[in-house]
C-alpha cells in the first residue's frame, strides 16, 4: 500500500512540475509577445527615421519655402532643398505629405509626418510641438499693387477698418500682423495663391506675409510695392517636430549649424531669393 501511495505521489508531483513548467513557459512567451510592441513604441522618432531610412516632411504650397512643381512631379523650394541636403547626408529619403499652415501642428501630433520646415516657433505652439534652432528670421511686410500712401510706413496708421488686407489663415505671420492691425478688415485664405488672387482682383488693398514671399512675388510678377512698416515685426523660421523628439531635434540643430557655417544654406536662399540676406 505504501509503495502504491508513493508511486501516485510521485506521478502527481511530476504532473504538477510539468504544469508549472508549461505555465512558466507560456508566461514568458506572453511577456515576450507584449514586450515587442512596447519596445517599438519606445523607439524615438530619430531611431524610426534611421531604421526606415525615410523622413516624412509636411509640405505647404508657399513658395519660396515650398512649391509642388507639377512639370517635374516633385516639391522644390528652400525647405525641400534643405531637407534633402541634411537627410541625404545620412542616407535618408525625404517623402512629402501635403498640408497647410493651419493644420501643420495637428499633422505632427497625429503622426501624419515627422517634421515641417519653415514653421515659426511661438510660445503657444511650443506647448504642443518641438522646434529646431532658427534657420532664418522672417520680417513681416505689406505688398500692394496701388501707389502706397505714406501711411503704409507705420502699422498704427494702417490700423483702421478702411484698410482691407489678405493673409494666409493660420500662418504665424498673419497672427503677428493681426496683433498690430486688430481693426483692419481681414480676408483670410488657405494658401498663398489664394491670397495673391485677392490682391490681384482688387478685393483688398494689400497682402500681408513674410518678407521672402513678398519679395518673390515682386520678382516673378515685376509689379507691386513692398513695405516693411515700423516698428519692424519679425519672427524666427524653424523646423517643427513632435513633442519630446529630443534626439531628432538635437541632430537637426547640429545639421543646421553645420550647413549654415559652410555656406550651404546661404546658397539655397540665394538660389531662390538672390537679394535676401540670410
Amino acid at each position: 500500500m505504501a509503495s502504491i501511495t508513493t508511486t501516485l505521489e510521485t506521478a502527481v508531483i511530476k504532473k504538477l512540475g510539468l504544469l508549472k513548467w508549461l505555465a512558466g513557459s507560456l508566461l514568458a512567451s506572453s511577456a515576450a509577445f507584449v514586450a515587442q510592441p512596447v519596445l517599438a513604441q519606445q523607439a524615438t522618432d530619430m531611431q524610426k527615421i534611421l531604421s526606415s531610412k525615410v523622413v516624412r516632411v509636411g509640405a505647404i504650397e508657399a513658395f519660396p519655402y515650398y512649391k509642388h512643381d507639377l512639370a517635374v512631379g516633385k516639391w522644390v523650394g528652400v525647405i525641400p532643398e534643405m531637407m534633402e541636403l541634411m537627410f541625404g547626408a545620412i542616407g535618408v529619403k525625404v517623402e512629402y505629405v501635403t498640408t497647410d499652415w493651419g493644420n501643420a501642428s495637428a499633422g505632427l501630433q497625429s503622426n501624419r509626418f515627422d517634421v515641417v520646415g519653415g514653421y515659426n516657433a511661438t510660445p503657444q505652439r511650443a506647448l504642443a510641438i518641438d522646434f529646431s534652432a532658427p534657420i532664418s528670421e522672417s520680417r513681416i511686410g505689406i505688398l500692394t499693387l496701388k501707389e502706397p500712401p505714406t501711411s503704409y510706413s507705420q502699422w498704427s496708421t494702417l490700423n483702421t477698418p478702411e484698410f482691407k488686407v489678405a493673409a494666409v489663415d493660420g500662418a504665424s505671420t498673419t497672427r503677428a500682423a493681426q496683433k498690430v492691425l486688430p481693426n483692419a478688415s481681414w480676408t483670410l485664405v488657405k494658401a498663398s495663391n489664394a491670397m495673391v488672387m485677392e490682391l490681384e482682383s482688387g478685393r483688398v488693398d494689400a497682402m500681408v506675409s513674410n518678407h521672402p514671399t513678398l519679395m518673390l512675388y515682386k520678382q516673378s510678377k515685376g509689379a507691386g510695392t513692398m513695405v516693411i512698416p515700423t516698428p519692424v515685426v519679425a519672427s524666427p523660421v524653424n523646423i517643427a517636430m513632435r513633442k519630446n523628439s529630443g534626439d531628432l531635434r538635437d541632430w537637426m540643430n547640429v545639421a543646421i549649424q553645420y550647413y549654415q557655417a559652410d555656406g550651404s544654406f546661404k546658397a539655397i536662399w540665394d538660389k531662390y531669393l538672390p537679394e535676401q540676406q540670410k
